[in-house]
């Protein structure tokens, strides 16, 4: 059963990579969104073929289990990602404010 798993995850990573380099094509993304992209499918690929390297990486940091490193991973790049956008947001929104305050004035 896990090999159809990782024939799937496979094959959808390699789908997710070859949409990262179409969306860089595009200029819809930068060059280090584009690398940490790849970087980060390859090596969700590997991890899945071999989900023992993952558990060896969680012990090198003191995690018990490779899943519960693959979660706090997780949620700390979710969160500062969130970051990031609210950051963008607030930017936009004072960009926005600016622009209107400018045109109503004319």
């Amino acid at each position: 059963m896990l090999l159809l798993f990782q024939l799937i995850f496979s094959l959808f990573s390699i789908f997710a990579i070859i949409s990262v380099l179409s969306k860089k094509r595009s200029s819809l993304l930068s060059i280090g969104a584009t690398v940490f992209w790849v970087i980060f499918w390859l090596l969700a690929a590997v991890f899945v073929w071999l989900p023992n390297a993952l558990t060896v990486v969680a012990n090198t940091f003191g995690i018990g289990r490779g899943t519960d490193l693959v979660l706090y991973v997780s949620l700390a790049v979710v969160f500062y990602i969130l970051f990031r956008l609210s950051v963008r947001i607030e930017g936009l929104n004072r960009d926005i404010t600016k622009v209107v305050r400018d045109k109503s004035f004319k």
